[in-house]
């Protein structure tokens, strides 16, 4: 039976990693909102200097929207939190500039140029979208630039059902052929009661009834980082869940076997799926 340890070597070996941030790490405290950035840029600054590759994959703008409309008004925007799927596009469409800002004012500092990428399930519908929009994360990479991603919330309804961005950021992850996927999150991994699962290695319908659903500002929830890792398994790709609330949690997982939880399985080989894989594939899951 494989351990945690039988895949630190090749978790160290990582080449193209995609790291996906909630809804709760970019709002909130200020304060909070700073630190857990100033750790994030230090960590990808860390990883690109080891010559990877990263794509950041980042919900919030529906967030940054509320918060950017509450500071206007002087109110609460929305009685008892309730949104329409009206309200919540104009938030993203609010939202989006604020979140790339707050990117961009920290990675500045470690002198990475960003790029923001905004797709949905139709860019998905043809092997020409599909393609286009593998070439464009290749032509950034190459040029050193750091995309960061989200779903194009202001014209689109999929966020709601794609887990706060947990599912598209297994549908990025696949498209680029990624090695790793590291969804930071508000908990230290998978637990079952207090006990942390350091590594599973397929997910059964067991796993999936312990997991539970969001309970922050997010859409998501363990259940759909599971599913997140569980849709991306067949391809080759390791998952990582960790606390990104903790110091330098990306720096951590690479270094650390106990750290975070990891979904891998040595058994798949790496593949990229083709556009039509990925619609039959990640869109028969839903969150709804």
């Amino acid at each position: 039976m494989k351990t945690r340890k039988d895949f630190l070597d090749s978790i160290k070996k990582a080449k193209l990693i995609v790291v996906k941030i909630g809804s709760a790490r970019v709002s909130g405290e200020e304060s909070k909102i700073n630190d857990f950035l100033y750790d994030l840029v230090g960590d990808i600054r860390s990883l690109r200097d080891q010559g990877k590759e990263v794509i950041l994959v980042s919900s919030g703008a529906i967030a940054q929207g509320k918060k950017l409309l509450a500071e206007e008004s002087g109110r609460e925007t929305i009685p008892n939190g309730k949104t329409t799927l009206a309200e919540k596009q104009a938030l993203a469409a609010m939202g989006q500039n604020k979140l790339l800002n707050l990117y961009e004012s920290f990675f500045s500092r470690v002198n990475i140029p960003i790029a923001q990428i905004l797709f949905g399930r139709k860019d998905l519908n043809e092997e020409k979208s599909f393609s286009n929009l593998k070439q464009t994360f290749r032509q950034l990479l190459d040029w050193g630039i750091l995309p960061i991603v989200n779903e194009n919330d202001s014209v689109s309804t999929e966020e709601i059902n794609l887990g706060d961005n947990d599912i598209l950021s297994a549908i990025v992850a696949s498209i680029v052929g990624a090695d790793l996927l590291l969804i930071l999150t508000g908990v230290d991994g998978f637990l079952n009661g207090k006990e942390k699962i350091d590594l599973f290695t397929e997910i059964s319908k067991e796993t999936e009834s312990l997991a539970t659903g969001p309970s922050g500002p997010g859409t998501g929830g363990m259940f759909t980082k599971i599913n997140a890792a569980k849709l991306l398994l067949p391809f080759g790709i390791k998952t990582g869940i960790v606390n990104g609330e903790k110091k330098h949690a990306i720096a951590e997982f690479f270094t650390k076997e106990t750290f975070g939880t990891l979904i891998g399985n040595g058994n798949y080989p790496h593949r990229i799926p083709t556009a039509s894989e990925i619609q039959s594939h990640f869109f028969s899951f839903s969150t709804e």
